[in-house]
């Protein structure tokens, strides 16, 4: 059990590595925040996609590496 969950956890992680990377750089860094603009801006389309996805992959990575841990 406990070398299923290392491998799909592996799996999560480069899946996660892989939509991060696939996401566009955009100007919401830190310097949007001393005056920058498109504070506010809403996602759309495939970027709002990306954006779920990040989220679930994440969450599921994170899930799985408490699960790990249990059942060491």
């Amino acid at each position: 059990m406990h070398v299923f969950l290392m491998i799909a956890a592996n799996i999560i992680a480069l899946a996660l590595i892989a939509v991060v990377m696939i996401q566009g750089q955009t100007s919401a860094g830190l310097g949007s925040v001393f005056g920058g603009s498109d504070i506010y801006r809403t996602r759309r389309g495939m970027e709002k996609t990306l954006f779920n996805v990040t989220f679930i992959l994440a969450g599921l990575f994170a899930l799985l590496s408490i699960i790990a841990v249990a059942f060491e």
